[in-house]
């Protein structure tokens, strides 16, 4: 069924459809705020008055993601700073795994940079597994490192419902064979649904940032082109922050084109935020937004301390090239390729990450432990040593440490392109807001991870996705009251005589304001899920720890080293001496693992290097490994504070790498599940949409600036239309939110059908939309399954059978971020009053679990 609330609704929503034709022709809609700063001269020129909607200071991937989803809502006075230059920034590889959520969130806003990703990255193949072994050459008969183990990640097909995260040990047959497959999908879960459309995607920051930058500034330039001001450019690429000051006495009601002389002659809350660059510029704004990393100025600014450990281990980070001769040397056999190859050896113990092998982009990670070790132990030339130590390969004419001759036609090399310390952490800052509630924390500037399992930058990227809409939401929603409280319709001057004046709720001086507390459910949504990934990811880090040891290296040896020789009578000797010792030392602790390099074949090297093959594969076969997937954390978080990561079905150990069962329970994400559109100018239902993806979908559909929530009208009878309508008119207009409600059918409805509501009148601005198919009965078996779970855990089974048997319909708000705000099960009364209360009260209940505040 359409929207719904008759002509009125219709024209509401044409009217705040700010857009009528397709996105990419279309001119871009400009916020007040910058349809002043036009009237000024450009951004430069007028930037003392102006007051922008939000200013982001970082332009790594969480700040480029949320300027480019702030501009999908239309919030185009908004600017990004960043102190780097753009060629700094897409040098460095860092991050590089993105996770399945990350991917839902790409391809449903910003199909381009989702594209992209999947045009670029590397062949699944390439990096599926993770390498244990003495070098990354696994080959000791031709000179390189023995080969301790190989796992396969499941990433190579779609996650299936119940499928589990764990790494599965490759056996030593399959070397070479380009065909083994890996099962990894046990065979009770063959036929189970899937529960994404998407899959993991492996690639290296400084490219993933390169797409994020191109749409960013293809957003730029539309929104340029239709200024045709000559305006600077949103991007402020080599522009530092230097200063931030705020305005404690500022009205809430100010609108985004309001000057710094209007909020100056107010007295009351929020305050606005200036901010000065080393440009010598000042801009002010209404919320700052500090994607600035984990070293985080703005955070300090506002005196937000991190909580957890500062310091887990330093590292050094060598980013190299491979040339061409090596690069294929090295990933000749798929025995050698990986993501991860983790090296054990008399010189080197390490990780090298390959982002791209056969275009020979490496980083190698190195344990660090200053101050006993310095970067000036890392120069160049040693650091060179290590990679071809960790390599398995010689530089000198394809040579092998044996001296046995390789390609004596090839000469392999390296290109050192950085060397940098850095020091992982486990942190996530004690608030996400200042006291104000107009400075949000999002991405490193809020927490930080190990490495393991790829939780940083992913984490990051969905604390945008949960802001930009939040932020939206706020910006859209005083223009949205002005629209829905100076409608008239003749044939609906009842519900407007019914409805309060929206102004009513808007903030004031006596009461916390709107805005401060959507921001507030921010801060508590996310902060809950840095911490639980924080943990996670230190977890992971452990697994590692575990690998090691089972090399005979104890990873508490060198900080108990460090301990002695930081105590009597070893703290008098020079720092110097203390030095050599501490380094000596090491270089002892490694010889054993001369064995996992050597070309003997027997002997006590021989024994002791299968005895670690031994080790490792034991803690393998347990699934002890570093996992790359956690779909029970990946897609089963909840933003409920009643529920974290439930599991509906057998008794499963929860474990890190559980699967994710879906569940329609508020604050989790919605399930994938395919439906298929109906509209009434066909019935064929050729679009499939994933209910995951709705909201964002329906945004789409009718080019909408606002976030949309989704209401889906499901049930074997169809609700009263008109006090269905009634109901969702009056809460579109208490909230100021857009509420598309939309029929569930378990199969395609008969043309012309009395259930069948038909579209008339203005339609076609509206693209038909009529009803979603449940085809497969996917959902419906859901709605029951969730039933079934509930029941047991109340043991009250009758009562709660008779309760689903007596329930007429069902009514699903999904939020447009794609996690369920509320489910109702209702039973259809005769009084339409009662009727109109039940279904007002639960779309209320809805978005207060959506934006924290009651109406």
């Amino acid at each position: 069924m359409p929207i719904r609330g008759g002509s009125l609704l219709r024209r509401r929503w044409n009217s705040l459809s700010l857009s009528s034709q397709p996105h990419r022709n279309r001119r871009a809609v400009v916020s007040i705020a910058s349809q002043e700063h036009d009237k000024k001269g450009g951004a430069d020129a007028g930037n003392n008055s102006i007051i922008h909607d939000a200013i982001i200071i970082g332009g790594g991937p969480t700040g480029l993601l949320l300027s480019n989803l702030l501009s999908n809502y239309n919030i185009h006075s908004h600017l990004l700073f960043d102190k780097r230059p753009v060629e700094e920034l897409v040098k460095h590889p860092q991050a590089h795994f993105i996770n399945v959520r990350s991917m839902e969130i790409l391809k449903s806003e910003m199909p381009h940079v989702y594209d992209g990703i999947l045009s670029d990255m590397p062949n699944v193949r390439e990096w599926e597994c993770f390498n244990f072994g003495g070098c990354v050459d696994m080959n000791m008969s031709t000179g390189g490192g023995k080969r301790l183990a190989r796992v396969i990640h499941p990433v190579r097909h779609l996650l299936r419902v119940g499928q589990r995260g764990d790494a599965i040990l490759v056996p030593d047959e399959s070397d070479g064979n380009n065909n083994w497959e890996a099962e990894d999908v046990d065979a009770s879960n063959q036929h189970t649904p899937y529960v994404s459309e998407c899959r993991p995607a492996h690639l290296a920051q400084n490219k993933f940032v390169s797409l994020l930058l191109q749409e960013a500034r293809r957003h730029d330039e539309m929104a340029m082109h239709d200024l045709d001001s000559g305006r600077k450019s949103r991007l402020r690429y080599g522009e530092e922050i230097i200063g931030i000051s705020d305005h404690t006495s500022v009205s809430s009601q100010l609108s985004s084109s309001s000057s710094l002389q209007d909020f100056n002659s107010k007295h009351i809350q929020p305050s606005i935020i200036t901010i000065h660059t080393s440009q010598g510029q000042t801009y002010h704004t209404r919320y700052l937004l500090a994607a600035d990393g984990v070293h985080s100025s703005t955070r300090k600014h506002y005196g937000i301390s991190m909580m957890g450990d500062h310091s887990i281990q330093n590292l050094i980070n060598v980013h190299f090239r491979t040339n061409t001769s090596l690069s294929k040397y090295l990933m000749r056999r798929q025995n050698n390729q990986a993501m991860l190859h983790f090296v054990y050896n008399s010189q080197l113990v390490g990780v090298f990450v390959c982002h791209d092998g056969y275009k020979g982009e490496w980083v190698l990670q190195i344990p660090f432990f200053p101050p006993y070790q310095t970067m000036a132990d890392f120069d160049a030339n040693y650091v060179r040593e290590l990679i071809w130590a960790g390599l398995g390969v010689h530089p000198q004419h394809g040579r092998n440490g044996t001296g046995q001759t390789r390609h004596p036609d090839d000469t392999f090399n390296v290109d050192i392109l950085s060397i940098r310390p850095w020091t992982m952490t486990s942190l996530v800052a004690s608030q996400y807001l200042n006291d104000s509630k107009n400075m949000v924390l999002v991405g490193d500037a809020a927490h930080a991870f190990p490495p393991a399992g790829g939780f940083g930058m992913n984490t990051g990227l969905q604390d945008a996705h949960n802001i930009a809409w939040r932020l939206a939401v706020m910006l859209h929603r005083d223009k949205l009251a002005r629209k829905i409280s100076t409608e008239e319709d003749d044939d609906n001057v009842s519900i407007i005589n019914e409805i309060r004046d929206p102004s009513t709720f808007m903030s004031s001086s006596s009461s916390p304001s709107f805005d401060q507390t959507i921001l507030s459910k921010y801060d508590e949504e996310r902060k809950t899920v840095a911490t639980q990934n924080a943990a996670l990811s230190v977890r992971n880090y452990q697994r590692t720890l575990s690998l090691a040891n089972a090399c005979y290296l104890n990873a508490q040896h060198p900080h108990l080293l460090i301990s002695i020789l930081d105590s009597p009578p070893m703290n008098l000797l020079p720092l110097e001496v203390r030095q050599g010792m501490f380094k000596r030392l090491v270089r002892v602790a490694m010889l054993s693992l001369k064995s996992l390099t050597s070309v003997e074949s027997s002997g006590a090297l021989s024994i002791h290097a299968n005895q670690i093959e031994h080790n490792v594969n034991a803690i393998l076969e347990n699934k002890g490994s570093l996992p790359l997937v956690f779909p029970r954390y990946e897609l089963g978080f909840s933003y409920s504070s009643r529920d974290k990561y439930d599991v509906v079905g057998d008794k499963e150990e929860l474990t890190d790498t559980a699967g994710y069962f879906p569940r329609l329970k508020a604050g989790h994400r919605m399930p994938h599940v395919l439906v298929d559109v109906m509209t009434s100018q066909s019935s064929d239902g050729d679009v499939q949409v994933s209910l995951t993806t709705i909201s964002s979908y329906l945004r789409r559909v009718f080019r909408s600036p606002s976030p949309i929530f989704t209401l889906l009208v499901f049930g074997p009878r169809r609700t009263n239309t008109i006090i269905l309508n009634k109901a969702v008119a009056r809460v579109m207009q208490l909230w100021n939110v857009p509420i598309i409600s939309i029929d569930v059918y378990p199969s395609k409805p008969i043309p012309h059908d009395e259930n069948s509501i038909q579209i008339t009148g203005t339609a076609s601005k509206l693209n038909d939309l009529l009803s979603v198919v449940d085809a497969n009965s996917a959902l419906s078996r859901l709605l029951h399954a969730e039933f079934a779970a509930f029941v047991k855990a109340e043991e009250s089974t009758n009562k709660m059978t008779d309760s689903m048997e007596g329930a007429h319909y069902v009514l699903m708000m999904i939020r447009p971020d794609g996690h369920i705000a509320n489910v109702a099960y209702l039973r259809e009364t005769y009084n339409s009053d009662i009727m109109l209360d039940q279904i007002q009260q639960a779309l209320d209940h809805g978005l207060h679990n959506a934006l924290g505040i009651k109406v």
